[in-house]
């Protein structure tokens, strides 16, 4: 069967990603936490300037606050550790050398790792911010359910193609790791572009009316904002068509450059051992 690697590598890479409940637990609670005081930071803002007209109301903020905290390992914040650690010992001359398609066995493994990491954690955040909130009298600060079936339905194909999109921006932090045999740059470079683009700083539409725009477009919005602008129901410019096009466009474009530069990559690579 032509898939059976590449299912193979998302399996145990999604073994290895569910591992480690602890880890799981303690994320839960830093993102709780951190949830926590930016919910508070925006009731105060709000409260505030109760007659500035804001994109998005103060329940709509809060969701999509919780909604950022639970998918947080899902953006691209650096290389595949194992990749990493590959580039670093010369391990990596074995993934090379194996008679499958290497983007898409990298591919496989990049995108168990990151789903296997933010699931867990969704689920139980959901949860504890939703039905949980609400029965501790908390409804105000809790997860408010989607805008309606549809945005339930188009949010969950628009997080399937984040997550995708996602997996594409990690292999090509996995491709610049092969490329200086270190993944230090991938994490100088990923991380501060995945948590600023993506909305999990501030929510991309409370930015100013003219970089909005430009938000909108860059491939980073397309792992979660999108995804938690359709759940809202909150206006796209060009409507929810054009948000699953821009996810659909990067997706295929981010593939087609990233295979013809881990074409050039490997074409080029010295392996060294340590």
């Amino acid at each position: 069967m032509i898939l059976r690697p590449y299912f193979t590598a998302f399996g145990l890479q999604w073994k290895i990603g569910l591992r480690y409940r602890i880890a799981v637990v303690a994320g839960l609670v830093a993102q709780m936490w951190f949830g926590a005081v930016t919910l508070m930071a925006y009731a105060s803002v709000y409260h505030a300037a109760p007659d500035v007209q804001a994109p998005l109301s103060l329940r709509q903020a809060m969701t999509y606050t919780w909604i950022q905290q639970s998918l947080f390992t899902l953006l691209p914040l650096g290389c595949l550790p194992a990749i990493g650690d590959a580039a670093r010992t010369g391990a990596i001359v074995y993934d090379l050398l194996r008679p499958v398609d290497m983007w898409n066995w990298w591919l496989s493994a990049s995108l168990a790792r990151l789903l296997g990491n933010a699931v867990p954690r969704a689920v139980l955040l959901a949860c504890v911010a939703g039905p949980l909130a609400m029965l501790m009298g908390l409804g105000a600060w809790s997860l408010a359910p989607p805008a309606g079936l549809a945005a339930a339905i188009l949010a969950l194909m628009s997080i399937t193609l984040g997550a995708f999109l996602s997996a594409t921006i990690v292999m090509w932090w996995n491709i610049l790791t092969a490329r200086t045999l270190s993944p230090l740059g991938s994490y100088a470079v990923g991380t501060p572009l995945a948590v600023l683009l993506s909305g999990m700083l501030l929510p991309l539409p409370l930015y100013p009316d003219w970089i909005r725009p430009f938000l909108l477009a860059q491939p980073f919005a397309g792992i979660t904002d999108i995804p938690i602008r359709i759940y809202l129901g909150t206006p796209i410019p060009g409507g929810v068509v054009t948000g699953l096009g821009l996810q659909i466009f990067w997706l295929s474009a981010l593939t087609l450059l990233g295979r013809l530069w881990m074409r050039q990559t490997v074409n080029r690579l010295e392996v060294q051992g340590a």
